[in-house]
């Protein structure tokens, strides 16, 4: 077996334990740019990437998908921002802006990444 099919093979593997383990949870593929790079045909040939469990927050508004762990800083410093004309101290604008992220409709789910 090649090295790109003994690697799809164990994120399959991967992705198959997690629904196993986890089957309330819903299965979110999330596709890399590079796959989908314009619209000028129907289909595209990718890659299984790794699936792990990840708390994701969809905003509508931006159309942009978050995911906790590896957004949540930036997250809050945008909602700290917002506090920064404001008599709020520093230490409570903090505490309101992780108040408020941690308030937002965070789901937990299993994500799949589709990688080129």
């Amino acid at each position: 077996m090649n090295k790109k099919n003994e690697n799809q093979q164990k994120n399959i593997n991967t992705l198959l334990n997690l629904v196993h383990k986890n089957p309330e949870l819903r299965i979110v593929p999330m596709v890399a740019t590079e796959c989908v790079a314009d619209d000028c045909y129907a289909w595209w040939v990718t890659s299984w990437g790794k699936a792990t469990i990840e708390e994701i927050y969809l905003n509508d508004i931006e159309e942009k998908v978050y995911i906790k762990n590896e957004d949540y800083d930036s997250l809050v410093d945008e909602e700290y921002d917002k506090f920064f004309d404001t008599d709020t101290d520093d230490d409570k604008a903090i505490k309101l802006a992780r108040e408020k992220v941690d308030a937002y409709p965070w789901e937990k789910v299993i994500v799949v990444k589709i990688e080129p």
